[in-house]
């Protein structure tokens, strides 16, 4: 059943070297599950997003992407994400294991916070938004359930898993994301989110915190919720907490304003203007500095990749290749303008062979430009392209079976067998896996390419494959488009069959080394994102 997962996952059982141990919480959206995980000896948390919304198509679209992002974000009060993975039984998320339980058990067991305490807390998640702003994710439903505990009560912020790269072309989708009782202004008016609205969620909270209920309540109805959140100001603390300073309400109320530009500047500026009334008047010569000193400021990170390969979360600092990725953008536009249903010429197939030397970015250009563009509808509707990366390894077909799957709405039955059936296989199987819209299309990106000839020791195995694909780019109706990337020093592998060489010879793209000024872009571009500025001439 696609409403409850309560089944789906029992003790004892082992999901990709995860051993369930029990289930911890159980909701609309999913389930959270303790289990340990053996190949390194510790218990984690693993979060069960439901089938009904981890197979939407949006949500197909962007999983990867932004549980990537998310993976990234490395903060001493942000619970790490260690793995994730998606099929047609649902997303999994894994996470850090905390023992303390969340905000959300402490209100219901031990009622309102002192206000020391819930200045701490604010503290410690202000300085976790802020490296998450920092890097460009807004967590988009920030409530008691989703800051845990450890066993000395410092706050951990969790469950990013439906944030969201920040982007303004996302503003009308999904915009009302978000649990009633913290949501912004913005996300119910379907506004740009932005980190102001975790600046506003976050105030709702420690309001919470403070009072021990929430400011605004779903009496009579969840529409005087939302119009209460729109309309009503915060309500003041005095009546339920005379002991507090009567600073406190101004900051909130602040935190709290109904229009984004109306409140602090940034979430550690609210931080520090709380921290400024909630300290003893003693203190008070030394506030500044010493609420400086109390917050855990985001560390400036290095914009550099070094000689690792960029990914689609590193799109922000990849610079250098411009040229080259709308050059590739404007093949696949030329191509899904001209491409008409039925079988169609080498020239104006729906692949892109993009070879290069060792090294000399093929796959960053992909990953960190092409994708990105593509989710920003570069071309028409290419915002709803499901995008997939594989890499062939020593069984490509069971490799692209694995790919398919990811972006799957459901699991069909011997979809490797499918595949392995005929060199046609591979264009019943997109029927199977795509919605039956014949609208939504599938970008395939082999990485790394040469791996066919390098690791695949059966003839027949590596003929299927490359046959597989030329067949479904030339009469997919082009629902299936395909980049793979390949080191120069294979260029001739391919070659050596007929029909998939002349396909490389029609539609090959090559990586040439960075121009002077292309190189200068990449020096200065991840520089200047960070507050840097470098000397002209330089």
């Amino acid at each position: 059943m696609q409403n409850t997962i309560r089944s789906s996952l029992t003790p004892q059982q082992v999901i990709k070297g995860y051993k369930i141990l029990d289930l911890i919480d159980e909701g609309g959206f999913g389930a959270i599950y303790r289990a340990h995980q053996e190949i390194v000896g510790r218990e984690v948390a693993i979060k069960v997003i439901l089938p009904r919304y981890a197979n939407s198509p949006n949500f197909i679209r962007r999983f990867e992407a932004e549980a990537q992002l998310v993976a990234r974000l490395e903060h001493l009060h942000i619970v790490p994400l260690y793995d994730y993975w998606r099929d047609p039984d649902g997303a999994y998320l894994v996470m850090r294991w905390l023992r303390g339980g969340s905000v959300s058990d402490s209100l219901a067991s031990e009622g309102k916070w002192s206000l020391s305490r819930a200045n701490r807390l604010l503290e410690q998640v202000a300085s976790a938004l802020a490296t998450a702003h920092q890097s460009g994710v807004v967590h988009r439903d920030l409530k008691p359930g989703n800051i845990l505990l450890d066993e000395q009560s410092n706050a951990y912020l969790a469950d990013f898993g439906i944030a969201l790269y920040h982007q303004e072309e996302d503003a009308d989708e999904d915009s009302m994301v978000g649990s009633p009782a913290y949501i912004s202004p913005e996300q119910i008016t379907g506004a740009p989110v932005t980190p102001f609205s975790d600046q506003y969620s976050l105030g709702i909270v420690m309001y919470q915190l403070l009072a021990g209920k929430q400011p605004y309540t779903a009496e009579p109805s969840a529409h005087d919720l939302l119009m209460s959140h729109l309309q009503v100001e915060l309500p003041g603390l005095s009546d339920v907490r005379p002991d507090l300073p009567a600073g406190i309400d101004p900051v909130l109320r602040r935190a709290t304003a109904k229009k984004p530009e109306d409140r602090y500047p940034d979430i550690l500026k609210f931080a520090e203007a709380f921290y400024q009334v909630a300290i003893t008047p003693a203190a008070a010569e030394n506030v500044k500095a010493a609420a400086e000193a109390r917050i855990i400021l985001p560390e400036l990170k290095n914009p550099y990749k070094g000689l690792r390969a960029f990914r689609e979360a590193d799109s922000a600092n990849f610079f250098g290749r411009s040229r080259l990725v709308n050059r590739l953008i404007e093949r696949l536009h030329d191509d899904d303008d001209t491409h008409a249903p039925g079988k169609v010429s080498d020239r104006n197939a729906s692949f892109i062979a993009l070879v290069g030397p060792s090294g000399s970015g093929k796959s960053s250009v992909v990953s960190a430009g092409v994708f990105p563009a593509l989710r920003q509808d570069v071309i028409p509707g290419s915002r709803n392209w499901f995008l997939v990366e594989m890499f062939p390894g020593a069984n490509p077909m069971r490799e692209l079976e694995a790919a398919l799957l990811r972006i799957a709405t459901n699991r069909p039955e011997s979809l490797l067998n499918q595949l392995r059936e005929n060199d046609h296989g591979l264009i019943h199987a997109l029927k199977r896996i795509l919605p039956p819209d014949n609208e939504t299309k599938l970008l395939l990106f082999i990485n790394q390419f040469e791996e066919v000839f390098a690791q695949v020791e059966a003839e027949a195995e590596r003929e299927l494959f490359l046959m597989s694909l030329y067949n479904a780019v030339h009469e997919s109706g082009g629902r299936l488009k395909v980049i793979i990337t390949m080191r120069a020093d294979f260029y001739d592998r391919p070659l050596h069959y007929s029909e998939f060489g002349r396909l490389m010879r029609e539609r090959t793209e090559v990586v040439l080394p960075l121009s002077p000024e292309e190189l200068e872009s990449t020096i200065v571009g991840p520089a200047e994102r960070v507050g840097l500025e470098l000397e002209p001439g330089l």
